[in-house]
């Protein structure tokens, strides 16, 4: 595996957070490597965060809990949600963002 690849699930080291990663860790948002792992071999969704606010992300990880949906962020960013809580998760992302096109 190359040094450079990162796998989904795998959080990357603290020298290698991206600036939302960054954000995201200081807001308490980024998850144990533990909880990442176990929620990724749900093989459940991965949503990328790019591009979303540190708000917008909150809203989001609050929405989930509100539903009891288990999810986790990694170092990437992704939000991970296990597998049996996909339609949840949908429902939440059409919530805060309206539905897709």
């Amino acid at each position: 595996m190359d040094d450079d690849e990162i796998l989904e699930g795998e959080i990357v080291d603290d020298d290698q957070l991206s600036a939302q990663a960054e954000l995201l860790s200081g807001a308490g948002l980024l998850s144990e490597e533990i909880d990442i792992f176990d929620i990724a071999a749900t093989e459940g969704p991965a949503y990328e965060l790019d591009g979303l606010s540190i708000d917008q992300i909150e809203e989001i990880t609050k929405q989930l809990d509100n539903r009891s949906v288990r999810w986790a962020i990694d170092g990437n960013p992704q939000l991970l949600v296990h597998r049996n809580h996909e339609r949840k998760a949908d429902e939440v992302f059409d919530l805060i963002f309206g539905p897709e096109e």
